[in-house]
């Protein structure tokens, strides 16, 4: 059985412990509570940079060095950025756990910022932007991204534009980590074969005081304008698929649906018993690929729509979907496909558990987005509770062409086969 534990730095950071005794490994990140949602307008990916840079060096170790720690014992770590939050982990064989926290708080803390490595990395994440622009799976994604968000920070991507890129010195990259890496805005989680004992003794030896003093970000609340229509935007590229991603706008990670969205999204893309799945590829063969998701934000989100499809299977593609779509937002599910749906997300979540990458994951996101630890059987009791008729209503609240976002990439676009059948959802 895991045993949960919190505890408080001296300068107040949250430490976040899961003891699973039973592993041989051990997972420790340290999350902060800035994303691409707070760049700044002018330099747009200011974060996802200081992500990268700060496995640049350190006042103690070169970036080959921070790698060799943790590498040349077995362990590994990586980074990401969100849109509202930014992450750095290390996993690895339990009995080393002292050696990846010292790297992770050096390179959390220490690193250097170095003007020469900088240029050096700014060419480094314009060729990752130039990659995935070259992917038409990725690419429509972030034409989604710019559209559903329009004139917002949210609908800037994450990684920046080379416009954006040549403006982010080593200045700015030094400031953003000084404000915002800090002990008020910082969260530590560390799960596997470690007690919260030896946690709280590791870090008193290696950070007495805790972190410094930071500043916690602030951000332009998004509202969504009201409109009757749906907002597509396209791409013409020479490839054999059209890359289609559809997005529409749903209720933040606070709101009392999220429960019944949750299940939607299972009824309706996530697995492959899934509406989608079965009326796409199983009846049809219209697609190799098709699902959904969910993005949850704090005051907004998006249940999103993907398929790669033939350019002549598109307009019925299209016309399958919004079928679905009505057809959830019309009449409620069976009690046997609500208690599937249930079942999968229960055992998904459980099953998850078992790893401690997610176990830190899951505290560390708690923790910072909400302010608390929350009970995975509290989660799985309002699953159990919700009804057939509240996710009926969250269908018909979310699917409404106004709140529809299209996105499209591929050798033939026309605007008019999402506007035709998305007069299914009226």
């Amino acid at each position: 059985m895991t045993n949960y534990h919190l505890f408080h730095l001296p300068s107040g950071t949250p430490v976040c412990v899961a003891e699973m005794p039973w592993m041989q490994s051990v997972s420790v990140g340290i999350w902060a509570g800035v994303g691409g949602r707070h760049d700044p307008a002018r330099l747009t990916g200011l974060a996802h940079f200081a992500e990268h840079m700060v496995f640049q060096g350190t006042r103690r170790r070169t970036a080959r060095r921070l790698n060799r720690e943790v590498e040349s014992v077995g362990g590994s770590m990586d980074a990401y950025t969100s849109e509202d939050h930014t992450a750095f982990f290390v996993r690895g064989p339990g009995e080393h756990f002292d050696r990846f926290l010292d790297v992770l708080l050096d390179l959390y803390q220490h690193s250097i910022f170095d003007a020469s490595t900088v240029k050096k990395e700014r060419d480094v994440i314009a060729e990752e932007i130039s990659m995935y622009r070259e992917q038409p799976s990725q690419h429509v994604e972030d034409l989604l991204c710019r559209t559903v968000w329009p004139k917002h920070p949210l609908g800037q991507p994450i990684a920046g534009t080379e416009r954006s890129l040549d403006r982010i010195e080593a200045a700015a990259l030094k400031e953003h980590a000084q404000k915002f890496f800090g002990a008020g805005n910082s969260v530590i989680a560390v799960a596997g074969c470690i007690t919260a004992e030896a946690v709280r003794k590791s870090l008193g030896r290696l950070l007495p005081e805790g972190l410094g003093r930071d500043k916690r970000p602030t951000h332009k609340a998004f509202r969504l304008e009201s409109r009757r229509l749906p907002s597509v935007v396209s791409e013409i590229r020479d490839i054999d698929q059209v890359q289609l991603a559809l997005a529409f706008h749903a209720p933040g990670r606070l709101d009392a649906s999220q429960p019944a969205l949750r299940l939607l999204n299972v009824l309706l893309g996530e697995n492959t018993s899934s509406r989608l799945w079965l009326e796409l590829r199983e009846k049809r063969g219209l697609c190799y690929d098709a699902g959904s998701d969910i993005t949850a934000l704090q005051e907004t989100g998006l249940l999103h729509l993907y398929a790669g499809v033939d350019p002549d299977k598109c307009s019925k593609v299209l016309k399958v979907i919004f079928t679905e779509l009505g057809r959830l937002a019309a009449k409620a599910v069976s009690p046997s496909a609500l208690k599937a749906a249930v079942e999968f997300s229960i055992a998904s979540s459980r099953m998850a558990m078992e790893s401690t990458s997610h176990q830190m994951t899951m505290m560390a996101e708690c923790q910072l987005l909400y302010g608390r630890q929350i009970e995975l059987e509290a989660v799985h009791r309002r699953l159990r509770e919700v009804t057939a008729e509240q996710v009926r209503r969250t269908a018909a609240d979310i699917f409404q062409p106004g709140r529809l976002t299209a996105a499209m990439v591929g050798p033939e676009i026309d605007h008019r086969l999402v506007e035709e059948a998305a007069a299914a959802l009226r």
